[in-house]
């Protein structure tokens, strides 16, 4: 009994453990960060592969073996890399997570036989099912809401940057010192990553806006393609180019201003229930001992 017990606080433990580990924002990988600079990778695959850990030669395997491009096993690629992690980490998290579901109520469902109870043998394997795929599906959720909050504050950045450009451009500075001047001004990681972006360009011998709109196309922000489409076409004349950069700037404005505005009127409607709930249990402890009296009289 007090095995089980221990056991069971175990697998408690393990599986609070990793989903706090996976619900708290992690710090970018060093080796992820090399890589956007970089225009090859720095190691080929077997020498990277005989550098891996246990556990990363496991989540690789996953993600050869298990991983799919859409459904439930589908890995948010783009979420992934805009938040700095790495698919192997996460797939062996949402492999933790599963295991701990799938044995925590057949342990439980063992306690209870040893306590005196005969539960059926169904219920903790159904339930198991049940609260495997539910746990596994949370690092998901993780990954899908830090990244929709991380593209958020990239557009907010990105306007405060194309906002840096215009004003390079307009004090007479090229093409090439204007975009990336003003991405070295600030350590936020928006910056480091256009910056990231522009250099892995140069170094390239590209465009700076393919460089954009393939930054773009990594984390999953629509504007940097659109931006980066429409420069192309502008060219490198200093009026279309301004013209550009002041109509994507108030553009991205007056979306943020939009979603800003929808985001709290859909706060300021939800409050409407917890609202009316606490009015009706206001009036239930004031109008009740005058009805109770009232129907105790009669």
């Amino acid at each position: 009994m007090t095995a089980l017990a221990a056991l069971v606080g175990c697998l408690a433990a393990v599986g609070v453990i990793v989903l706090v580990g996976e619900l708290r924002p992690a710090p970018p990988r060093l080796d992820a960060a090399l890589a956007r600079i970089q225009p090859t990778p720095i190691h080929p695959d077997d020498a990277l592969a005989s550098r891996m850990s246990g556990s990363e030669r496991w989540g690789r395997w996953l993600v050869k073996r298990v991983a799919r491009p859409s459904g439930l096993l589908a890995v948010p690629l783009s979420d992934l890399d805009l938040l700095g992690r790495s698919v192997e980490r996460f797939m062996l998290v949402k492999l933790s997570l599963f295991l701990t579901g799938l044995a925590a109520p057949s342990v439980l469902g063992g306690l209870v036989s040893l306590a005196g109870g005969s539960p059926p043998w169904r219920v903790p394997v159904l339930a198991g099912l049940v609260l495997a795929v539910a746990l596994s599906m949370v690092p998901d959720w993780s990954v899908r809401s830090q990244a929709r909050q991380r593209r958020k504050d990239f557009r907010y950045a990105f306007t405060c940057y194309l906002q840096l450009v215009a004003l390079e451009r307009q004090a007479g500075a090229a093409l090439n010192s204007a975009l990336e001047n003003p991405a070295k001004i600030t350590d936020g990681w928006p910056f480091q990553r256009v910056h990231q972006a522009l250099t892995r360009a140069r170094h390239a011998q590209q465009q700076p806006w393919r460089g954009l709109a393939q930054l773009g196309a990594d984390i999953d922000v629509g504007d940097l393609i659109d931006l980066a489409h429409t420069a192309e076409i502008a060219g490198s004349q200093g009026a279309k180019m301004h013209d550009v950069l002041i109509a994507k700037i108030a553009s991205m404005r007056h979306e943020a201003s939009a979603a800003a505005r929808a985001e709290a009127n859909a706060r300021t409607t939800a409050m409407w229930v917890p609202t009316s709930l606490l009015m009706l249990g206001f009036v239930i402890l004031i109008g009740f001992p005058f009805f109770s009296k009232l129907l105790g009289s009669g």
